[in-house]
């Protein structure tokens, strides 16, 4: 069981690693200037008048996802718990230390994430720091929540802590309830969950979250992300490109989300290509393939390649599932 808590971090990272060069381009686009994705890769060729996004980083970099995720499981491992102040403060830590001089942030942290840093580095509490932003910050650092609702058998205070630091950044309900329902999603992997009895869990996990809090101010046409989770748990066999037309996988938590789900229910047998499609599928592809590798992780354990893992930062993601694993209730 410990190689599964290792594989949840590892899995963000290599997820997240893997799709970082491609971040925020269409599925046309990556087929166009990078190929299909089928491992890590350096930064591709661009022609001068390539629309798409340029971002310098290295192969196997990676961004806010995994920075944000190992801060997170690292306060576990420290606290022996769950305590917000000390989580906050090592998310600030590390997103202080990517400052450069002309004021930029290396490592891609999304808008809403790092206006609510600001804020708590402004002397803000972490409760009244949120900002009213759709994104998926919440769900992509939250798996070592789930691990530690597995270890300590306290599903519950994981719920509640889930939302409450879903809250320190984000307002909306729709990306506050998807970090809890990644935080569940971990946890219920790892207690070997059936496919069925899985999808099931989601709806109900963020039906249970989104109906305790405000309805959406933002494009609340789109619906909630409990009405997107019963989409994919009613079309577990749907296709691929049919979800993601239905669902979309950009930053938005209740687009980006539902479709990494999907992917790894689509994939259940087959992880790594299903890591990989989710990837080629396009969008903001380092937070699904992060996503969809912290699941793949608590579901299957070390499937991972080892060229894909190398390059990485691999020992403190270890050493972090490790020590969460530590914390497990005799």
């Amino acid at each position: 069981m410990v190689e599964r808590y290792k594989a949840t971090l590892l899995g963000c990272g290599i997820g997240d690693a893997l799709g970082q060069q491609v971040e925020g381009w269409s599925a046309e686009e990556i087929a166009r200037y990078a190929g299909r994705i089928t491992g890590l890769i350096g930064q591709p060729y661009l022609p001068a008048d390539a629309t798409v996004r340029r971002h310098n980083r290295k192969r196997g970099e990676c961004t806010d996802d995994t920075i944000l995720t190992l801060a997170v499981a690292e306060s576990i491992v420290s606290c022996g718990g769950l305590n917000l102040e000390d989580m906050c403060a090592r998310q600030l830590r590390a997103y202080s230390a990517r400052k450069r001089p002309d004021g930029s942030v290396a490592g891609g942290f999304g808008r809403t994430t790092r206006e609510a840093f600001e804020h708590m580095l402004r002397g803000i509490p972490p409760e009244d720091a949120g900002v009213d932003g759709l994104g998926n910050g919440p769900a992509m650092k939250m798996a070592p929540v789930g691990l530690y609702m597995a270890s300590s058998g306290r599903y519950e205070e994981g719920i509640r802590f889930a939302a409450a630091l879903g809250y320190t950044t984000h307002l909306d309900p729709r990306s506050i309830a998807s970090g809890v329902v990644q935080a569940h999603a971990v946890c219920a992997l790892l207690s070997y969950a059936t496919r069925d009895a899985f999808l099931d869990s989601l709806v109900d996990a963020s039906a249970r979250c989104e109906s305790a809090l405000s309805p959406p101010r933002q494009l609340s046409n789109a619906g909630s992300l409990t009405e997107r989770l019963a989409w994919v748990r009613d079309h577990r066999d749907a296709d691929a490109d049919t979800a993601h037309r239905v669902l979309g996988s950009s930053g938005l938590a209740f687009e980006s989300h539902p479709f990494a789900l999907f992917m790894l229910q689509r994939h259940w047998q087959e992880p790594l290509s299903g890591m990989l499609a989710t990837i080629n599928a396009g969008g903001d592809t380092d937070t699904t393939g992060a996503l969809y590798g912290a699941l793949c992780g608590a579901l299957h354990g070390m499937v991972f390649p080892a060229e894909w893992v190398t390059p990485l930062d691999w020992e403190s993601l270890v050493a972090a599932g490790q020590g969460i694993y530590a914390l497990r209730k005799p």
